[in-house]
């Protein structure tokens, strides 16, 4: 089967992003009327043969995080088919805002991106500050040193009370060439499925076509990238992810990404598009690579023989399947279920010729973070700011004589075992802090090699 290499670099929008297909309803129309009489606000989206509803919760403007409504009717007989709904009981219906968004932002260092309201959830996966406020909060979005940091501020008292996780700044799609000498091709409709679906995630995409293994590689370690997405001639561990000099295919393996990922969290999504691509999911396989072997919120997606005569059905209905895919995925349901649903909807795919396969956690709906899984500090830094350099030598060099402690951010680290040295001064990779730290950092800024963290403290930098 020939494919090509479909390659997005994706962005983070910060704002609600809503299609052309959806509309906004200041109350509710004839079908929705039937179970909602109120004033809420839904949007109306035709996904599939669905027509949902949805309305999230605002409290005088403020996002009340995860509060929500989602009404599912069949599309044709208009019959409802779920709804969805989570909604705290425990707030008021009005809010204080002390804070406006200008002097929220003028508190923080940093090029201000965006400021939101929120009423932060005691489930929030993003906004992990404890104790959970009780009082609204800004949530500023900010870039400092070239990285996007989320700073939560109280909107009473203008404290601030520590950081969001970042969400993943990209997505990862990549098609490979349909034909070497010269390299040629390339299936646009499955690269603008992916990038529609990715951006209305959350994603904004830039396309390149068949990239190479350095940048393959570069988003592999990325802890902005959590979602791969290939589609290339191949098999379960190798792929043509492009080609050299313009006329011979470049391979990736499968090994290359179990090297790459090593000292990396697993992709939280990957999908698989060669023909083969999840044929074989054990060790030494993308899915396993992938997932590093791991079925907890992770999971991988994909064909298996979709060149052979019994998928070709299943190839036909390959862009409307992954559509479907996504737009279950988007609604927030785990994968698994997002991936039967659009089974159900595509029966060429399933059934015996079983042309789609899942392996993963069934339970994972995101999000699709993996910078959550990694310290927020720089290697070397032990004075605490936020660069490594000459300075940090002499305060290293101080604290052996019996100054001052490394300033390491503990508590940044999802890794017990970081707090009981200090990971921050580990710069020669044996995870400790010594004289030799100090040797390798003198080496390093007379021109030698780039510091090495302590593998099990991966910092985001």
């Amino acid at each position: 089967m020939k494919r090509s290499i479909l390659f997005f670099i994706c962005s983070v929008i910060v704002v609600f992003v809503l299609t052309t297909a959806a509309e906004t309803y200041a109350d509710v129309d004839d079908l929705l009327r039937q179970y909602e009489t109120g004033d809420k606000d839904f949007e109306k989206f035709e996904i599939g043969d669905l027509t949902v509803y949805w309305h999230q919760r605002t409290i005088d403007g403020a996002i009340v995080e995860k509060d929500q409504i989602v009404y599912q009717f069949d599309g044709d007989s208009k019959q409802l088919l779920d709804k969805k709904m989570h909604w705290r009981e425990d707030l008021p219906q009005d809010i204080t805002v002390n804070i406006d968004a200008e002097e929220a932002e003028s508190k923080i260092e940093g090029e201000p991106i965006s400021s939101t309201l929120y009423i932060i959830s005691p489930e929030s996966d993003v906004y992990k500050v404890d104790p959970i406020p009780d009082n609204p909060c800004w949530i500023v979005r900010i870039l400092r040193d070239d990285e996007m940091r989320i700073v939560i501020v109280d909107a009473v008292t203008g404290d601030s009370l520590g950081y969001g996780v970042p969400p993943p700044y990209e997505s990862f799609s990549l098609t490979g060439p349909w034909y070497p000498d010269p390299c040629s091709g390339g299936w646009l409709d499955w690269y603008e499925s992916a990038e529609y679906w990715f951006n209305l995630m959350g994603y904004s995409c830039e396309a390149i076509l068949r990239p190479e293994k350095g940048i393959i590689q570069g988003h592999v370690q990325s802890t902005s990238t959590g979602m791969f997405y290939e589609l290339a001639h191949g098999g379960s561990n190798v792929f043509v992810s492009g080609c050299i000099d313009g006329t011979n295919y470049e391979l990736t393996r499968a090994s290359d990404i179990e090297s790459w990922i090593a000292y990396y969290p697993e992709m939280r999504f990957a999908f698989m598009g060669s023909c083969l691509g999840m044929c074989e999911t054990g060790d030494n396989t993308f899915s396993y690579e992938f997932r590093k072997g791991s079925m907890t919120n992770t999971v991988t997606v994909g064909y298996c023989e979709m060149a052979e005569d019994y998928c070709a059905l299943c190839w036909d209905y390959s862009i409307d399947w992954q559509d479907s895919l996504f737009s279950y995925m988007y609604l927030g349901w785990t994968v698994k279920d997002a991936f039967d649903q659009a089974q159900a909807d595509y029966p060429a795919c399933a059934g015996s010729s079983n042309c789609m396969r899942f392996v993963g956690d069934e339970n994972f709906s995101g999000p699709y973070y993996r910078s959550s899984d990694f310290c927020h500090y720089v290697a070397g830094d032990v004075n605490g700011s936020d660069s490594y350099n000459g300075l940090d030598i002499t305060y290293g060099v101080a604290y052996l004589k019996g100054g001052s402690e490394p300033m390491c951010p503990f508590g940044s680290c999802p890794f017990p075992s970081c707090n009981d040295f200090f990971y921050c001064g580990d710069v020669n990779g044996n995870c400790s802090y010594n004289g030799l730290d100090i040797t390798y950092g003198v080496n390093y800024l007379k021109g030698g090699d780039s510091p090495i963290p302590c593998p099990a403290c991966p910092p985001i930098n």
